[in-house]
């Protein structure tokens, strides 16, 4: 039988490779870049499901229950972190509460001028840099290959292999010619700050303070239909001024790294299977917007699902 090709090595394509395995089958991967220099390498990586609906929620508790045993063992790349989460306006609790080891709502004098619901919560988080090479490392231990190499569109892939896994983020644009896909930029900067122990993420501002294995992540910055992959000094002084007066340790920390990444903005997740004119099929798996790592599993056990049903034809 020939192996399924997925399409993108960033955490969407690796889970969804990984998850195909685990399942018993080949897997292949294609791709335009290694996991280190997508844009899930950019990532803050925090499981964030706040606004989550209908079949995401779904995709969320199953990613969830993934990370959750990955936080006690040892070079993972995830943690438990302790995380403040905080509005500018009266929230109730998270859908999701009951679901974390640990939860409570902040207090007002808990919270910054302005500020006026918010939640203390622990919480899986992602180092992208550590995390996505183990999972690029055991697929490659389960016998998967890589091939790095651009395509344009799926028909370009059709022909060698009876099924795709379309992974392929803001690509998808024009790989799968989907107009609806537009990029929304993101920038944001790994320090030396290990005594930050506890969290922040703004709702709101977007301003985010996020402890993991690997550093302190800072940012950031959303903006829509900007395809620009350069570091931008002014946005990361900027990025810089905000944390810092948020957590004051921050101002002299050394900078590690800095990253921008294209997140794959859509107005909904694209996961479905459609078949191709040539007798074989795709699974389209994109569109996950900034939620990506929180999505990741359970978009990749559907994924598996998926690749069942288009099998048994």
């Amino acid at each position: 039988m020939s192996p399924i090709i997925v399409i993108g090595s960033g955490v969407i394509g690796l889970s969804a490779a990984r998850a195909l395995q685990l399942a018993g089958y080949e897997v292949h991967i294609v791709t335009r870049d290694l996991p280190e220099e997508t844009t899930s390498i950019a990532a803050g990586a925090m499981w964030s499901a706040s606004d989550l609906e209908g079949r995401s929620r779904n995709w969320a508790i199953a990613s969830l229950k993934h990370f959750l045993p990955l936080t006690q063992e040892a070079n993972s790349g995830v943690t438990l972190q302790r995380m403040r989460e905080v509005y500018a306006d009266k929230v109730p609790d998270p859908w999701y509460r009951e679901r974390l080891p640990f939860f409570q709502r902040l207090s007002k004098h808990e919270l910054r001028g302005g500020l006026i619901g918010g939640y203390l919560m622990d919480v899986p988080v992602v180092a992208p840099p550590i995390y996505l090479q183990r999972l690029y490392e055991q697929f490659l231990a389960a016998g998967g290959n890589v091939e790095i190499r651009e395509i344009e569109s799926l028909d370009e892939l059709a022909d060698e292999a009876p099924l795709l896994v379309n992974c392929s983020g803001v690509g998808a644009r024009e790989v799968a010619s989907d107009a609806t896909v537009y990029p929304i930029r993101g920038q944001t900067m790994l320090l030396d700050a290990s005594g930050i122990r506890v969290g922040y993420m703004d709702h709101d501002a977007i301003d985010h303070i996020f402890p993991r294995a690997d550093g302190v992540l800072i940012g950031g910055v959303k903006v829509k239909g900007d395809w620009n992959r350069q570091i931008d000094p002014t946005i990361s002084a900027d990025i810089m001024r905000r944390c810092s007066a948020i957590e004051k340790r921050l101002a002299n920390a050394k900078v590690f790294r800095e990253f921008v990444g294209l997140r794959p903005g859509r107005a909904e997740v694209r996961l479905e299977l459609e078949r191709l004119a040539n007798g074989g099929a795709v699974i389209h798996n994109y569109g996950h917007g900034s939620v990506g790592y929180t999505l990741s599993w359970g978009c990749a056990e559907d994924v598996v699902a998926l690749a069942a049903k288009a099998q048994s034809r």
